[in-house]
């Protein structure tokens, strides 16, 4: 019995540790945060990898489509606002949204805040409302999960295609190196086969001149025996 007692035990403390960490591991988390009324309860979306553009695109086709809500912007502020908004997450009575999208080091953080009227969204004021709103800003999250991945999908299809023409420029590139050592190869035989030719050339004309220095010599010898060809 005492064994199951401290097992129990040390069940419940390892339950306690690991349920902090899980819950701040989550896409979709609780918090309160400045806004247009001041600081009040609100849900926020870590986007890491995502570009705080397609969060706003995301997040405003997200909101029509679930709370009919056509978001307007306070351009002073930043602040994206819907009101006078009915959606079954809320009940029957009519709601606000407000939300902010901001930069961070490793891509986008969305806060939205649910206006109720006499409170805005949060877990203590109502736990089941809250938990539904968590489960629909988590399906937006993964939207957007995908839109980023999609698009990372396609920035490296774009480098591969870059990495594919700059190739077929570089073979291209190789092709032509190639043919203009076949052109070297050949302008190199033809001087070879020319300066064999002109060595040949060299050749034949010393000879041709030691023959004509001959002629000469033989003829300045008969200059000099005219008066002897007489006797």
């Amino acid at each position: 019995m005492q064994a199951k007692t401290m097992l129990s035990l040390l069940f419940l403390s390892l339950s306690a540790t690991l349920l902090p960490a899980q819950w701040s591991k989550s896409v979709v988390t609780e918090t309160e945060k400045m806004m247009s009324f001041g600081s009040r309860p609100c849900f926020r979306v870590d986007c890491p990898g995502a570009d705080a553009g397609t969060v706003e695109d995301l997040w405003k086709d997200f909101a029509k489509k679930n709370y009919g809500a056509k978001l307007k912007k306070d351009k002073k502020s930043g602040e994206w606002s819907a009101t006078g908004l009915k959606s079954a997450m809320m009940g029957s009575d009519p709601f606000s949204v407000y939300s902010t999208i901001e930069k961070t080091s490793d891509g986008a953080t969305l806060y939205v805040w649910y206006d109720a009227g006499s409170y805005f969204l949060n877990r203590r004021d109502n736990a089941g409302r809250s938990d539904e709103a968590v489960r629909a800003l988590r399906q937006l999250y993964l939207d957007i999960r995908r839109a980023t991945i999609n698009k990372d999908i396609k920035d490296q299809e774009d480098k591969l295609k870059e990495m594919d023409k700059k190739y077929k420029s570089v073979q291209r590139e190789n092709d032509n190196l190639h043919k203009d050592i076949e052109i070297y190869k050949a302008k190199i035989k033809k001087a070879e086969d020319d300066i064999a030719k002109n060595e040949k050339a060299q050749e034949t004309n010393l000879v041709d001149q030691e023959a004509q220095r001959r002629l000469i010599e033989q003829s300045r010898q008969r200059l000099n025996n005219v008066e002897n060809e007489g006797n």
